[in-house]
């Protein structure tokens, strides 16, 4: 097997702050209080890692170290076990894809973050640090946290000679260079945000259904990019 891989715009995850209420959820820190002792995380599996899931990768018992600070974990596989679990409650923070981080601010369960208290923020890259799915209506409710990417694996005993050079070989039905249909044969990642991936090819493909952004699509947008 080989990969490709491709960044996704879009698919940074952002680290969302939660207040313990509704109304504590709508306040910004001005200044940095004293430590509670603890932060509990809504976190993608490795991503808040103590060498779980790689025993060479453990940043937290350091942290741990440092702060004082004890660090409480609960991953998620989804974003949709993400929200649900941030609705329940009992998290400070979630490590939120965009599908899930508009839903959480739009469902005020975010609290507003105040980037001036994060010293470095001005060093991330200028394309996340006013993205759309963390900052909305001139507030910041998050900070890009990781950038995701997805990758193509192919099989080279069907593309023997050149890799696939474009996604198509995954959004539309054709034949592949063993002769074969690729129907039936592609596995896609089985969530409603890649509902977003099949739009963002859409996007370049098909441009005249006017599709500007892929997690924004009218129910025409909508109903091409859950055909493919």
């Amino acid at each position: 097997m080989s990969i490709v891989i491709r960044s996704l715009a879009g698919a940074a995850a952002v680290a969302l702050a939660f207040g313990s209420s509704a109304a504590l959820a709508q306040k910004m820190l001005q200044k940095i209080g004293k430590g509670e002792g603890k932060v509990d995380i809504v976190a993608w599996p490795g991503y808040i890692e103590r060498g779980e899931t790689d025993k060479n990768f453990n940043w937290v018992t350091e942290f741990e170290k440092k702060t004082g600070c004890k660090v409480g974990v609960k991953t998620a596989n989804t974003s949709d076990e993400m929200v649900a679990l941030m609705n329940e409650g009992g998290f400070d923070l979630v490590t939120a894809s965009g599908d899930a981080s508009l839903r959480l601010i739009s469902g005020k369960k975010a609290q507003p973050i105040n980037v001036a208290l994060i010293p470095s923020y001005k060093t991330v890259d200028a394309r996340l640090q006013k993205a759309p799915w963390h900052y909305v209506n001139n507030t910041h409710y998050g900070v890009p946290y990781q950038w995701g990417y997805n990758v193509l694996m192919y099989n080279t005993n069907v593309f023997k000679d050149k890799p696939p050079t474009s996604w198509k070989v995954v959004f539309e039905e054709m034949q592949l260079p063993d002769g074969k249909s690729n129907k039936g044969r592609v596995q896609a990642f089985d969530g409603p945000i890649y509902i977003a991936d099949a739009a963002l090819y859409l996007m370049k493909t098909n441009p005249a259904l006017g599709i500007k952004d892929p997690y924004e699509l009218n129910d025409a947008q909508y109903k091409a990019a859950s055909r493919c």
